[in-house]
């Protein structure tokens, strides 16, 4: 009862805050025009529906664009998000009104008001997503056939298992009472891989042999893992590619004492603090690493090739200026920094000073702007393709590239996004 009368506090003063902010900046000016595409957005998905449960339109293959509702001039109605875009970026001190909430949110205990968007905030500061139960059979029957497809070619193939903040589900429900199944989800996933004799590297595992604290290995404002758990996940990789794949990786090249490493703190503002307020969430600290020793790459990416150091065609330092980051609500993810010249999707990374080594295919997610720069260090070549970004055929590429090994390496939160065709990882176990 306490909670909801905080919530409806909350909410009473910042629609105060905006209706204020509304007529002081002329956003309201947007008002009627939100409405009427609330309007066009309903009567689209009716036209949707009609098209297609009426017969006589069975056979007619329109696309959503076709059936988009119109104004009384023949002109599509404007979506609810494109105007609702423009009433937000007329608002004055948007910002400061997140960070409004966030003072209000923290100073009410209010943890989970931002579960569905951005996360909920545990005891120990971090933000961290709550997932549920998911089926897998998708995944298990686009992972065998792609196994088989190919092991007629002769490529080897390694399912890597990157973990979320917490490697146990449990924790959640002891903090906040909520239940969550990622790793329940993944626990029943890699048992099916196992059964279908399909190896995989399950990177919790190597976070309890190291014993470390998982959420160490994550920002606290960011979903996404840190430089030095990247670099870690790079060398278990190589570890395991010696082991069980032929391999022979001088896995020297990643001992801690090789690299270099320059801290910053209270740097930067992951994306799911930038939801929830600096206020509520605070500041994330950042590693920047880098060899302590000669490096060569060529990077390939949209027609463009770069050659350099490490440091100099694997990492966008400039991310790092104190000019890129005077607002750290509109400053670039300093995860993306790494890979942040060419990205990832369809980037081939070169080692110049390993010629003669392996050639691996990385099907990724964003956890590979890390992973790629470290496991490039012992190979001879990276490819990547982050499928949910890719439109082309994966096995085409395949057929088309030489490939040694493919190496699906994902966040656990991947399994089972094939069950929400609105997801943006809806696409990520299609390996056809």
């Amino acid at each position: 009862m306490g909670n909801n009368l905080e919530k409806k506090l909350v909410t009473v003063l910042l629609l105060v805050v905006i209706f204020v902010g509304s007529i002081w900046s002329d956003a309201y000016k947007y008002v009627d025009e939100i409405m009427f595409s609330v309007f066009g957005d309903v009567k689209t998905e009716w036209n949707i529906w009609s098209a297609k449960y009426n017969t006589e339109n069975m056979e007619e293959q329109m696309d959503d664009t076709a059936l988009r509702a119109k104004d009384t001039a023949g002109n599509d109605i404007p979506e609810y998000s494109a105007m609702a875009s423009g009433y937000l970026s007329n608002l004055p001190f948007k910002q400061r009104m997140v960070d409004i909430n966030g003072t209000m949110a923290k100073a009410l205990n209010m943890r989970e008001v931002y579960k569905n968007n951005g996360g909920i905030v545990l005891n120990n500061g971090y933000v961290a997503g709550i997932y549920g139960y998911t089926s897998t059979d998708y995944e298990i029957q686009q992972i065998t056939e792609l196994k088989t497809y190919l092991d007629e070619r002769g490529i080897q193939l390694l399912y890597v298992n990157e973990p979320t903040k917490y490697i146990d589900d449990r924790v959640i429900a002891k903090d906040l009472g909520v239940n969550t199944y990622i790793n329940d989800n993944t626990d029943r996933f890699l048992s099916r891989l196992e059964e279908n004799e399909i190896h995989y590297l399950d990177l919790r595992a190597h976070i309890v042999e190291e014993n470390l604290d998982s959420f160490n290995m994550f920002y606290k404002t960011d979903h996404h893992w840190t430089t030095q758990m990247g670099k870690l996940a790079a060398e278990a990789i190589a570890e395991e590619l010696n082991y069980s794949y032929g391999y022979n990786i001088d896995l020297s090249l990643y001992d801690s004492d090789r690299f270099t490493y320059q801290e910053y703190e209270d740097a930067w503002l992951g994306e799911q603090g930038k939801k929830l307020g600096k206020s509520f969430v605070g500041l994330d600290d950042f590693t920047f690493i880098a060899p302590d020793y000669d490096t060569s790459f060529n990077v390939s990416y949209g027609g463009n090739v770069i050659t350099g150091a490490f440091e100099q065609v694997l990492v966008n330092q400039t991310t790092y200026l104190p000019e890129n980051n005077e607002n750290i609500y509109t400053a670039p993810s300093w995860h993306y920094s790494y890979m942040g010249i060419s990205g990832t999707n369809g980037t081939t990374v070169g080692n110049l000073n390993n010629t003669e080594g392996k050639r691996i295919l990385i099907l990724g997610d964003s956890y590979e702007q890390i992973t790629i720069p470290f496991l490039a260090l012992g190979v001879s070549q990276v490819q990547c393709l982050i499928l949910r970004g890719y439109e082309g055929s994966l096995r085409e590429y395949i057929d088309t590239h030489e490939i040694d090994t493919v190496v699906i390496a994902y966040a656990s939160f991947m399994i089972g996004a094939h069950d929400n065709e609105a997801s943006a990882n809806y696409a990520m176990f299609d390996f056809q």
